[in-house]
């Protein structure tokens, strides 16, 4: 049974997050909600540092929001061979003290670089 209060959406294919820190997580967005995102991003071996804000932006044009506020509610391995060096992992980040205009222009994003309702 889905718990989650907001409605997910699939992002388009050139939709990225890239967590603010050392940028050691940069993948493409698979889903986004007002509430959060998934991505799956490579890595060699998992990254301990803590982040606290999360960077959106799209490949294709100029979009981008800097510094969303988020925490990491999970981060982890997929069952998806790349190769013996480079494992894929999704990390799920939650959305924390957002204003009015963080808000506004994640509406923007969802309606305008979303592909439709995420199929669960």
């Amino acid at each position: 049974m889905e718990r989650r209060k907001f409605t997910r959406f699939k992002a388009k294919d050139d939709a990225y997050a890239a967590l603010r820190g050392n940028y050691t997580k940069v993948g493409k967005i698979s889903d986004i909600s007002l509430n959060g995102l998934a991505f799956r991003y490579l890595a060699e071996k998992v990254c301990s540092e803590m982040v606290n804000y999360v960077d959106i932006f799209l490949s294709s044009n100029g979009f981008h929001m800097s510094e969303v506020p988020c925490v990491v509610v999970c981060d982890e391995k997929e069952c998806v061979y790349t190769s013996p060096m480079i494992t894929q992992y999704r990390c799920g980040l939650k959305f924390e003290g957002l204003n009015e205009e963080y808000e506004n222009q994640l509406e923007f994003f969802i309606n305008h670089y979303t592909t439709g309702v995420l199929k669960l």
